[in-house]
């Protein structure tokens, strides 16, 4: 990890500390895609391209018809990074007497990565295609969210396909906070206790529009990591030490059915 160039930083084994527990905890709290797909790694800096398992033949003429000549389908990995300053002042006051680093900068980056990273698995890149764009997942509209049992019947949407649990859903950020204020029919049962009956687990992330429900059974959805989530050193000067978040990644979409996609109608 010497392209991180953290031993070059003029920056204490207390400060590293401090920006790297901040960075990690905004990070943990921010991510939601990876918690519910298989995770492949961290496999290491050097890891550019995941196999995905097919071959395609080769068009370079071939010496012999007994002769086949075949290349891997890659996927190449994404590199995530987000840069942040830190001033001098700062450092020198947490150094001294502070009992905590000043943040926001830190905790701006470390959410800006995570985001992306939501928003790549998600919905993909021109390298990536995003486990929510498959043509086959199944898709349905939903033009009332006021009534927090609805989303849970899209869960027949998966058991028809013969897609099994555990599930687990996400909710726009709008959408999360809505059901967590509203009741079952006849009031007094929390939308979060129904929802709970029969999902796993139910997130929320500002990046996804509607709701997409996922089986968490295993096998369907994966992200390999290159490199994890880590902060590195840029550059400093009289006012301030530049740094930056940074992680590899690459999502793959194995079985398009295991998700139901619940847009807004």
């Amino acid at each position: 990890m010497e392209w991180l160039r953290r031993n070059a930083a003029p920056l204490s084994e207390k400060v590293w500390k401090e920006i790297d527990e901040i960075a990690a905890a905004m990070f943990k709290q921010t991510v939601v895609a990876r918690r519910i797909v298989d995770f492949d790694g961290p496999r290491g800096w050097n890891h550019v391209a995941t196999q995905l398992g097919t071959f395609k033949p080769a068009k370079e003429p071939q010496s012999s018809p007994k002769v086949r000549l075949s290349i891997p389908d890659v996927m190449l990995l994404t590199e995530i990074r987000s840069d942040f300053t830190i001033s001098w002042a700062d450092i020198d006051i947490f150094e001294r007497v502070g009992p905590t680093l000043e943040s926001k900068a830190i905790e701006d980056a470390a959410r800006e990565t995570a985001l992306a990273e939501d928003s790549l698995i998600f919905f993909g890149s021109s390298y990536s295609p995003g486990i929510l764009k498959g043509h086959d997942s199944p898709r349905v509209a939903l033009s009332d969210w006021s009534v927090p049992g609805r989303v849970v019947t899209d869960l027949e949407k998966l058991d028809s396909l013969g897609v099994k649990g555990p599930y687990e859903v996400v909710l726009s950020t709008q959408h999360y906070y809505s059901y967590l204020r509203q009741t079952g029919d006849g009031g007094g049962y929390p939308a979060a206790k129904q929802l709970g009956i029969v999902l796993a687990k139910v997130y929320s992330s500002p990046v996804i529009n509607g709701a997409a429900l996922f089986s968490t059974r295993g096998g369907d959805f994966l992200i390999t990591v290159g490199g994890d989530f880590i902060v590195g050193y840029r550059w400093h000067d009289d006012t301030s030490v530049h740094l930056f978040c940074v992680e590899t990644i690459a999502a793959q979409l194995q079985t398009p059915e295991a998700v139901c996609l619940i847009r807004p109608d």
